[in-house]
């Protein structure tokens, strides 16, 4: 059954998905300036959300994904509300080319910023939102993501400037993600690094065979938590939650702080180092490009992608905030976590296989497994 999306549930979806987007996705501060636009348009905003189950069998009626792609730092405030609208507009058109009905949007991937982003532009174009999201947290480049190592095609992509501008680039290999990404990129680059765009048209079938179903309602519990849950009892509740769905949970460091940042923007991408010296002495150190990639504490690697390491601010005594690596700061009371992905990302060689190059270039040694703590 459809539900409603109002200020509430969507306040909620801000805070869960910042936390599920791992240090990237965009800033909160993005995602409540979204849902200002749309009160400030309408004091009566309410957007249509539906599960998979419910959109139409046919393979012709189609969905499309819509993001913000860039360097979080260089791109901190911008919303991007005209790019993420024209880009359901291009692919929309892109859609009835190809014979195809575009009647639906789904999240992208989990943030702050960027989950908000398709809820705002499918409201805006009058189009029910999917109880879904592509990756289920955020991702740093288009071939680490769920659906296309599960065989969902990249291309066609839409990209979408601030300033109105729409591009379509069809790669002779849908399954292209390098193609795309490198086009992407540069457009990022040439925009200011920061660009709208939409892609992995998807129907129903392929949705259930590739995304993470339920995100959006998992974002909302999850949020409804770090919303109302004083900072210093967040940790322990949002345990008892993900003990609830059976999602395993770690807690790396339950109260700390940043002592160092290391952190470069070039080419799209934050890359960096943030440590975090624990209450109790110990020392952390958190290895991100955008999103968290591994942390470890003396030498010792406890947890890598896919796995989702989220920071929460502990400054406000009222409520835990999930902060990106673009909101961090030395000085700042922190703790750690990290919780198991979808599971889609566990059922392929490649939901590990597709992070080795980042991993590598921001120095894990690949000769290492995975680390895994469930």
């Amino acid at each position: 059954m459809a539900k409603e999306l109002k200020r509430t549930e969507l306040t909620n979806i801000v805070y869960g998905s910042s936390f599920f987007g791992g240090g990237g996705g965009g800033s909160h501060e993005e995602g409540l300036a979204l849902i200002e636009a749309m009160y400030k348009e309408d004091a009566n905003a309410v957007l249509k959300m539906i599960d998979i189950a419910e959109m139409e069998d046919d393979s012709n009626v189609v969905s499309t994904m819509v993001a913000a792609l860039g360097s979080p730092v260089a791109t901190k405030g911008r919303t991007f509300q005209t790019e993420s609208v024209n880009a359901v507009k291009g692919m929309s058109e892109e859609a009835r080319f190809r014979g195809k009905e575009l009647k639906y949007v789904y999240s992208g991937e989990m943030g702050g910023g960027n989950t908000l982003l398709p809820l705002y532009a499918a409201w805006k174009c009058g189009l029910p939102i999917l109880d879904t999201d592509g990756n289920g947290r955020a991702v740093p480049e288009l071939n680490t993501g769920l659906l296309p190592i599960h065989g969902i095609p990249t291309s066609p992509v839409i990209l979408a400037s601030e300033a109105g501008d729409t591009i379509t680039a069809r790669t002779e290999d849908p399954m292209d993600c390098g193609a795309c990404e490198r086009i992407a990129r540069y457009m990022c680059q040439a925009f200011d690094q920061g660009i709208g765009f939409a892609a992995w048209m998807a129907n129903k079938e392929q949705h259930k065979n590739a995304s993470a179903l339920g995100q959006i309602t998992l974002a909302i519990e999850t949020g409804d938590i770090l919303r109302t849950t004083p900072s210093a009892e967040a940790v322990s509740q949002l345990k008892a939650l993900f003990d609830k769905k059976n999602i395993p949970f770690m807690v790396i460091a339950e109260s700390g702080t940043i002592v160092d940042i290391q952190i470069t923007s070039e080419g799209g991408f934050d890359t960096g180092v943030t440590t975090i010296r624990t209450d109790d002495g110990q020392e952390v150190k958190v290895v991100f490009q955008n999103e968290n990639l591994y942390a470890e504490t003396g030498g010792k690697t406890l947890v890598t992608v896919p796995s989702i390491i989220s920071t929460l601010d502990l400054t406000d005594e009222k409520m835990a905030l999930p902060v990106s690596n673009s909101d961090t700061y030395v000085g700042q009371r922190v703790a750690v976590t990290a919780a198991k992905a979808d599971n889609r990302w566990y059922d392929l060689p490649e939901g590990y296989g597709c992070w080795k190059e980042i991993m590598s270039s921001a120095g894990y040694d690949n000769a290492k497994p995975e680390v895994k703590f469930w």
